[in-house]
């Protein structure tokens, strides 16, 4: 999957990108603002996978990954020329992590005005719903003058009639993740790639010593409907420099039961609604990613495009019972093995073999 690291100018988005990555971008604040993202890939340790390799002893062992992409701060009412080649590439991510800046720093606040989270998402907001506007009035646009010209289909009119829902929406300055669509009307607005339809993770970034101290502006963001995490970038970007044991205890002090990689991990799975389904073998032992409510023939095509097409059956059986029996023999003997058709809904932990005729 691939996230995108938001936030207005100096909010701390890069010094969280090391953090996740282990990575070494500059975070001089006086730097010039960057021209492209920085891209860092981060593997999902899995633990499961971590087992299912010693069970199995395969060639290769592959886990899933985050692809983190942090962009420039160039959504804010105050930046100049914003580049439409970077709009483009923020688009095609499937998720948003927006960094909220709520550490004091004199010079930063006299650019940026004082470190205000909420004041930054509302900006922020703001501004993925006009954007979002512009282009659904645009499209209108050019349907009417279609219409003009006698180019009016059934698919083009229910088009039309779930744009003009999409902007009143906006209009009330409400981002469209909000609202409610039935599946085909989901389906016509999955090619705009609209900013305000994507979901949003919060990134409270806080200096070291106020880390415990923002409860309450945590529990206004989630009031929004956000999912809210408080992160305190700095301390974060050093600890990925230690080595586990130190690590461990610096976290152990802060009272941070887990690194932000984890952390966001299981933030970003939980955000996008993911689920992870595994392949094994003696080649090969593998996390697949898929959305929760994918059904067998879905998970089919994310391993290759021909078991979806010529797909017969899936042969299924759960992680927690091969760990609790022991092997796929014992599993077979107990009748834990099942057999699933194409409508079957995949389950987080399931490990799925698929039967297909090409």
């Amino acid at each position: 999957m691939k996230i995108a690291l938001l936030g207005l100018p100096k909010s701390g988005k890069t010094t969280i990108f090391n953090a996740l990555t282990r990575g070494n971008a500059s975070t001089d604040k006086y730097a010039p603002p960057a021209h492209e993202a920085n891209v860092g890939v981060v593997q999902v340790l899995d633990e499961r996978i971590t087992r299912l390799s010693e069970l199995y002893k395969p060639k290769k062992t592959i886990y899933a990954h985050i692809e983190y992409r942090d962009y420039p701060g160039i959504f804010s009412s105050r930046a100049e020329n914003p580049d439409n080649a970077l709009f483009s590439d923020i688009k095609a991510c499937e998720g948003f992590a927006l960094v909220l800046r709520a550490f004091a720093d004199e010079e930063l606040d006299g650019l940026y005005g004082p470190a205000d989270p909420l004041r930054q998402l509302g900006e922020f907001e703001d501004e993925m719903i006009i954007s979002d506007l512009i282009v659904a009035e645009k499209r209108l646009e050019k349907i009417e003058l279609g219409y003009k010209r006698g180019v009016k289909t059934p698919a083009i009119q229910f088009e039309e009639k779930v744009l003009r829902a999409s902007c009143e929406h906006l209009q009330d300055n409400l981002p469209l993740r909000g609202l409610q669509l039935y599946p085909e009307e989901e389906k016509v607005l999955r090619g705009f790639r609209f900013f305000s339809q994507n979901p949003l993770l919060v990134l409270i970034n806080v200096s070291e010593d106020e880390y415990t101290a923002h409860d309450d502006l945590k529990t206004q963001i989630a009031a929004r409907g956000h999912t809210v995490e408080v992160i305190a970038g700095r301390f974060e970007e050093e600890l990925s420099k230690l080595d586990e044991e130190e690590a461990a205890a610096f976290m152990e002090d802060m009272g941070i039961g887990e690194s932000i990689r984890d952390r966001l991990t299981h933030l970003c799975y939980k955000m996008l609604g993911y689920l992870s389904f595994f392949t094994v073998g003696e080649d090969e032992v593998r996390a697949w990613t898929i959305t929760r409510g994918d059904n067998a023939v879905t998970a089919a095509g994310k391993i290759h495009s021909d078991l979806a097409r010529g797909f017969i059956r899936a042969e299924c059986f759960k992680y927690d019972d091969l760990i609790a029996h022991g092997s796929e023999k014992a599993l077979r003997e107990k009748g834990l093995f099942r057999l699933e058709g194409k409508e079957y809904l995949v389950q987080d932990g399931d490990i799925i073999s698929i039967r297909f005729n090409v």
